[in-house]
């Protein structure tokens, strides 16, 4: 990801793995393995674009609030990376 104001970008690995049960109401439940990327408006994680890695779930409201949790959970804020 680039910060188009500042040029400062950041490369990372997001090649992790999900099955995805998606329902008639918008809602979406994952499991995932390994780092994807993920961007957070409203949730339990603070608005940005997250490199999440680990064994977690993500649960997606239909008004798209996001909630990650797992037993083994790591975040890294891209915003912060590119800041």
């Amino acid at each position: 990801m680039t910060n188009k104001e500042t040029g400062a970008h950041h490369d990372t690995d997001v090649s992790g793995s999900a099955v995805v049960d998606a329902h008639a109401s918008g809602a979406q439940f994952w499991r995932v393995v390994d780092p994807v990327l993920v961007g957070v408006g409203d949730g339990n994680l603070a608005r940005g674009m997250y490199v999440v890695d680990g064994v977690y779930t993500i649960g997606i409201s239909p008004t798209g609030s996001k909630t990650v949790t797992g037993p083994v959970v790591a975040t890294d804020s891209v915003c912060d990376r590119i800041a």
